[in-house]
């Protein structure tokens, strides 16, 4: 065999070992033993369901008229919040949500709020003119947007992966200055 031949065998066998480990790599960080068992654990801890699907995409309209659409935020953890003012468990979780937004500020985070008002002038009544850390949206449809997720009960949050998968379902309010959330958002946000 030639000095000629010999190179190029062992660059096929280089570049052939090279893709081989790089797949096993990708495979071996794709199948994380503590991937499920991160998400299973935080939903017995919240009784919230766990999930592996696309996110239906959605568009709710802002307060200035422009539409937020949730494939625009694609990159970024989200969580899709249903809720309303007329909600008496929305309004009281609203503000841990904002102080989630806040927490979070650090990752690629956004936390889309999907009112089911009858218009903004509910919504800004509720705010109290102030300026919220979350992308507020109004479903035009008063109820549409959430009918896609199949959203039973308001409110309902929803965790989006980066990717756009569904992985998280929550069911009522919650608790969400607890630690255990903020440390599963960072790790999904940084990890997926």
């Amino acid at each position: 065999m030639s000095t000629s031949a010999r190179t190029d065998a062992l660059l096929r066998w280089a570049i052939l070992a090279g893709a081989l480990l790089t797949f096993v790599g990708l495979l071996l960080t794709h199948l994380d033993p503590t991937h499920g068992r991160r998400e299973i654990a935080l939903a017995k801890a919240f009784h919230a369901q766990v999930l592996d699907a696309p996110a239906p995409d959605i568009t709710a309209l802002r307060k200035d008229g422009t539409q937020v659409r949730l494939s625009d935020l694609r990159g970024k953890v989200v969580f899709v919040n249903f809720w309303a003012t007329w909600c008496p468990p929305c309004r009281a979780e609203i503000p841990d949500l904002e102080q989630l937004a806040e927490k979070m500020k650090h990752v690629p985070f956004e936390i889309l709020a999907v009112s089911s008002d009858d218009s903004w002038d509910d919504i800004t009544t509720f705010l109290g003119g102030k300026e919220s850390g979350m992308l507020i949206g109004l479903d035009p449809d008063r109820q549409a947007i959430a009918a896609r997720y199949g959203t039973e009960k308001l409110p309902e949050t929803y965790v989006v992966d980066r990717a756009g998968r569904l992985r998280l379902r929550f069911i009522n309010q919650q608790p969400w200055t607890d630690e255990r959330i903020h440390r599963y958002l960072e790790w999904l946000a940084t990890t997926q």
